[in-house]
């Protein structure tokens, strides 16, 4: 009997553990979503125009904010429905976002465009991530 009390407590452990990942996680990112819109607001706002990046910082902030909402919600959603394994999703536009905002918003401030070759491979990896959480849910009974 001790050894499924055991057994239970592990997996009571690991989805705590992978919630309060995702759950600081996110606030990071969402702490760094308002800074970052600050800063280009101010501080990096003459970088920006120099680079014709402002439109491109935008797509950056919008989409770092859009999907650490996303990240919230899935990993939420996957501590109810552990079957569903939203968290994989979840993993994937956590991935998916640092190369997507991070490579376009660096590319916006300094012009660089080898870091524009990023972006497209952060992008690819939230249409799929929106197609793996579709696959997910229909798996769902």
């Amino acid at each position: 009997m001790q050894n499924g009390n055991n057994i239970t407590n592990n997996v009571g452990n690991s989805s705590t553990t992978k919630i309060k990942f995702f759950l600081v996680t996110c606030a990071i990112l969402m702490f760094g979503n308002i800074l970052i819109g600050t800063l280009g607001a101010h501080l990096w706002h003459s970088q920006l125009v120099l680079h014709n990046g402002i439109a491109n910082f935008a797509t950056a902030r919008d989409y770092l904010f859009i999907h650490t909402l996303s990240m919230l919600f899935l990993v939420l959603l996957d501590n109810k429905f552990p079957e569903g394994r939203f968290n994989w999703v979840a993993g994937l536009q956590l991935i998916s976002i640092m190369l997507f905002s991070g490579s376009l918003i660096l590319y916006a401030l300094t012009g660089e465009k080898w870091l524009s070759n990023i972006t497209p491979s952060g992008g690819s990896g939230l249409m799929l991530s929106w197609l793996l959480l579709v696959w997910r849910a229909c798996k769902m009974k």
